[in-house]
């Protein structure tokens, strides 16, 4: 429990240096500056250590056991979001708006850990293939939740650009950088999912089974939603609301696929 505690003190402590200065956008001069990167980074950087602390005692039990109840899943995805989002925040200036959301959302995971109980006991030390298949599986959705995160900020920001109150400032990307990430974190979440779809029909024997079966057709169905958005946003430059809307349909989608009933049977 104490990696836990400190792990929300350090994620809590890295949003204090993010969210005032974007709350307080409206009021903000094209001369202030971002955040402290690296104090940002530093924090957040214990915080996902913190995490991942954590996250071991409660997913890791005596004989090698894992427990994979739906809580520890959830904070195992949301290890996976905040690592990456904390590790690129150095190169992806864009990503400061989705960090607020990201570390917020390891605080409520780490939470409902603590809060919850449930067990739901595997031993795939003997089964490597489905270690890798579920960690592709939840860092896939990480990616495509981070990737909502920037079709909402790209969303935003175009409804920014056509208003008559618009400030520029340097906590502000520029509108196309934020869609080039956005497809680009897109892609590869893509990949991740069709390497998850084949491990899965490889490794899970049971993939095509009548319990199963669902998990197969919504991921899927979200395979074909994402390539539909990947295709459009590449060929016809969509953006705006058909974005959202394809992105917010294929997290819905995944999130029934893999969060809907236990992932594994």
């Amino acid at each position: 429990m104490i990696f836990a505690i400190f792990a929300i003190i350090a994620y809590a402590g890295a949003l204090l240096w993010v969210v005032p200065t974007l709350v307080n956008l409206e009021n903000q001069t094209s001369k202030q500056t971002q955040p402290n990167i690296k104090a940002v980074f530093s924090i957040g950087l214990v915080a996902v250590v913190c995490h991942f602390a954590s996250l071991t005692t409660n997913f890791i039990l005596e004989g090698g056991s894992q427990n994979y109840s739906l809580a520890n899943a959830n904070a195992l995805m949301s290890f996976f979001l905040s690592a990456f989002a904390t590790l690129a925040l150095p190169r992806l200036k864009t990503i400061w708006f989705p960090l607020m959301v990201v570390y917020t959302f390891a605080i409520c995971s780490i939470v409902l850990t603590l809060f919850t109980t449930g067990n739901f006991i595997r031993n795939l030390a003997q089964n490597s293939g489905l270690v890798f298949h579920l960690g592709i599986a939840l860092f896939s959705y990480a990616l495509f939740f981070l990737a909502l995160l920037y079709a909402l900020q790209i969303k935003w920001l175009d409804k920014k650009l056509k208003s008559k109150k618009f400030i520029f400032c340097q906590m502000l990307p520029p509108l196309m950088t934020v869609e080039r990430h956005f497809f680009t974190l897109t892609v590869a979440a893509q990949a991740l999912l069709t390497v998850t779809l084949i491990s899965g029909i490889i490794y899970l024997h049971n993939f095509f089974a009548p319990e199963q079966v669902h998990k197969a057709v919504f991921s899927f169905v979200a395979w074909i939603m994402y390539s539909v958005l990947i295709l459009g946003q590449w060929k016809w430059r969509w953006r705006g609301n058909r974005v959202l809307i394809y992105s917010i349909s294929g997290m819905i989608l995944l999130t029934v696929g893999y969060f809907g009933s236990h992932l594994i049977k």
